[in-house]
């Protein structure tokens, strides 16, 4: 039985992130690409994509972080060369090729994404910001970018720069806007609730 390009995808990717994701990585995990996978087949099925558009955004999701194995700056590109390198081994169609690492390279924040199957990708990326999961995985973003900057963010600083981000993020795809808007707005103003509390304590 021939494996499809979506178990070699998976399979090496799993792979590469369990041997080789630095523990600091307390966001940028295989967690998360699984996470991003995922919501990537559920945004991809809101959106009605085609079969062949479905297996596109998921074997992006798949390598959508892998370069953070690296370095975190920059790893987009890193991304996308471990992807399109993949998916050359594999004969995989060149303008398909193209089209994985264009969804890759949209993820980059602020992310500007030109086409559907971008949309999806990047909503997948960040889908937590409208879930109800959301301060979990940003407290676990919270203590990877503490490390990262080699220091500790107060709590002020960090709800105000989690709040600007929030703010200016918006989803593209219109069932992930649809669905996720809403928890969204919420879980701006908790985290507003917050930085008030502290702001009049502090008074």
């Amino acid at each position: 039985m021939h494996k499809s390009i979506l178990e070699k995808v998976e399979e090496y990717v799993e792979q590469i992130l369990r041997e080789r994701t630095p523990v600091q990585n307390y966001y940028h995990n295989l967690y998360h690409t699984l996470d991003v996978v995922k919501s990537s087949i559920e945004i991809g099925i809101g959106e009605k994509l085609s079969p062949d558009e479905m297996e596109m955004v998921q074997i992006a999701a798949w390598f959508h972080d892998i370069g953070y194995i690296e370095k975190p700056e920059g790893h987009e590109e890193v991304s996308a060369m471990y992807a399109g390198n993949f998916l050359n081994e594999e004969n995989y169609p060149e303008e398909r090729i193209a089209k994985v690492v264009g969804c890759i390279l949209a993820t980059k924040v602020p992310q500007k994404p030109k086409t559907k199957l971008e949309r999806v990708v990047c909503d997948s990326d960040l889908n937590h910001l409208g879930r109800e999961k959301f301060s979990v995985r940003n407290n676990y973003f919270r203590k990877e970018q503490e490390y990262y900057r080699n220091r500790k963010l107060n709590e002020t600083e960090w709800l105000t720069s989690t709040i600007d981000f929030m703010t200016r993020h918006h989803f593209h795809s219109g069932f992930a806007i649809n669905s996720f808007s809403k928890i969204k707005k919420k879980n701006i103003k908790d985290l507003q609730l917050q930085l008030d509390l502290i702001l009049n304590q502090s008074k």
